[in-house]
């Protein structure tokens, strides 16, 4: 079954009006690029497909003949969105190899290339991650196979640049995370969707009303999908009971205080679950947990670490220039566990001591692909 169409020009539920991602016009860019390298004919817009399904249709600002292929330019439009990349121009250069099978991705003029462990994209890779790059390899496979059969067994080289993007990368965290050159293609549904701040906080309440109203012994707080993964689609838990909070959780916690004062039987327990870079943030008292707004969770980490880990592998843990890189260290030497259990009960008790121990806590700890690395111990 072939997925809707997603049309930008109809606002989003709260007004404001919706983008595309580094990540979706990257895909478009190399699509245009390989239409027009395989038919000699450049489209003025080009239709691809997102990850959950939807599809999409991007303008294209030109197509032309490189020495070894073709190379498409789109514009990025954030939409209402305020985004440092905001009408950036990304152009992918896509060239058949035959030697190699498959796509390989290269980072052009404007997009960095990881020069640290610990991010989702290996060390020495083009700074493209990876729901982008299953975008564009989607999207150039489906297209290939659509194609003549002289095209099938071809591999393909698609070079990512962004005009201006080492200029824009500076205005970013790149550099500090160890992300050299430009910026990063990003998204991971190919839409921006805008949110101001009290549009933000308003459907956070929502969500918290909404949970409350299920009658439930418990409700789950995440900041972002993989909380509501984790529940929804392997301990079906229904949507209702999960509130994505973003990084407002103080806010989130003083509405659900509010409410369980007046409503003390709507709720005994509330689970929170994420990823330590951000939930760590409120062991030291940081409620909201954007990067403008709190300090890196790692220092925290490491201080939790040195109490509890040998002197000798502490060593090692020190080099982390990020959480995700702390937790492949401590993988790596068999202490993750003991390490982001105990992250988990101090989270737990900084929000018991918030929420003046109204509520149980429990806490679920993961890494960037989702894998569990802590919880909180369950005392019944």
């Amino acid at each position: 079954m072939s997925g809707s169409f997603i049309d930008l020009t109809i606002p989003a539920s709260n007004g404001l009006v919706r983008g595309i991602t580094t990540g979706s016009c990257a895909a478009a860019a190399a699509k245009g690029a390989l239409h027009f390298l395989i038919f000699q004919s450049e489209e003025k817009q080009i239709e691809i497909d997102l990850p959950e399904g939807e599809k999409l249709r991007v303008a294209i600002n030109f197509c032309r003949k490189t020495e070894q292929g073709v190379i498409a330019q789109v514009t990025k439009d954030a939409g209402d969105d305020p985004d440092v990349t905001d009408k950036c121009k990304v152009e992918v250069e896509v060239k058949p190899n035959k030697n190699k099978q498959g796509i390989h991705f290269y980072a052009g003029d404007g997009v960095g290339t990881v020069t640290e462990e610990g991010l989702q994209i290996p060390k020495g890779e083009p700074a493209i991650n990876p729901i982008p790059r299953k975008m564009i390899r989607q999207n150039l496979d489906k297209l290939l196979k659509d194609s003549p059969e002289a095209w099938g067994n071809s591999g393909l080289d698609v070079v990512v640049s962004v005009l201006d993007g080492k200029e824009i990368a500076l205005k970013t965290f790149n550099p500090r995370l160890g992300i050299q050159g430009g910026i990063s293609i990003l998204g991971t549904t190919g839409i921006v969707e805008p949110m101001s701040l009290s549009a933000w906080k308003a459907s956070v309440e929502i969500y918290i009303d909404v949970a409350l109203a299920t009658q439930s012994e418990s409700i789950v707080f995440s900041p972002g999908r993989w909380g509501q993964k984790i529940f929804h689609k392997e301990k079906g838990v229904p949507l209702n009971r999960i509130c994505l909070v973003s990084n407002f959780i103080g806010f989130a916690l003083d509405h659900l205080k509010q409410k369980h004062q007046l409503e003390k039987d709507k709720v005994k327990a509330i689970i929170f679950a994420g990823h330590p870079g951000k939930l760590a943030k409120v062991i030291d008292g940081h409620w909201n947990t954007h990067s403008s707004e709190s300090p890196s969770a790692l220092p925290t980490i490491l201080k939790i670490a040195e109490n509890i880990i040998p002197s000798a592998k502490n060593e090692e843990l020190q080099s982390s220039r990020t959480v995700e890189h702390l937790i492949q260290i401590s993988k790596k030497n068999h202490f993750s566990d003991q390490l982001f259990e105990a992250v988990a009960e101090k989270i737990s008790s900084a929000v018991s001591g918030y929420l003046d121990n109204s509520l149980k806590v429990e806490v679920l700890l993961a890494d960037f692909k989702g894998n569990l690395i802590g919880q909180t111990t369950t005392n019944d």
